[in-house]
């Protein structure tokens, strides 16, 4: 979805590389939502357009947690990202649609949280043939948890960033 490649270590990309494959005009803004959850962390939702190649341009929906350590930094962050280009009108959904749902940390929000956990869970404590078998089945586990968070009820005054 973001045209990244995965690298031989498996621990994701680089932030430049992520940048580059976001939309020119929401480049900025992504950005500065990085880096205030780099110092503070916190729960993200955003919406944004992603150049996975040349000419192509993708919609997507991208919802996480940047996780503080004890102390006070930046240790860890988790998230799903699902392209929600065919969802409306040139992809872009009302914002409404995706608010955070994280009261008490139960719900969906919770469910995301867990299935987030198990996918790491076994991406780093199988082996790689067994990790392989397992992934198309967490894919979809992710996705739809994705589907259910935007049709999730709006809910006001979280600690979401736009």
């Amino acid at each position: 979805m973001l045209g990244l490649p995965r690298t031989k270590s498996g621990s994701g990309t680089t932030f430049g590389a992520f940048l580059d494959r976001i939309h020119p005009e929401d480049r900025r803004r992504i950005a500065s939502i990085i880096d205030d959850l780099r110092r503070q962390g916190g729960l993200y939702i955003a919406q944004y357009r992603t150049v996975p190649e040349p000419g192509e341009v993708r919609w997507v929906l991208a919802r996480g947690r940047f996780i503080l350590d004890p102390q006070g930094s930046v240790s860890e962050a988790h998230g799903i990202v699902i392209d929600v280009t065919e969802c409306g009108r040139d992809g872009f959904l009302d914002e409404s649609a995706f608010c955070a749902t994280d009261v008490a940390a139960g719900g969906i929000d919770r469910v995301a949280e867990m299935a987030l956990a198990l996918y790491n869970a076994a991406e780093d404590g199988l082996p790689q043939p067994g990790f392989e078998r397992l992934k198309p089945l967490l894919d979809v586990l992710l996705h739809e948890i994705g589907r259910q968070l935007v049709l999730a009820p709006a809910v006001a005054d979280l600690d979401r960033v736009h």
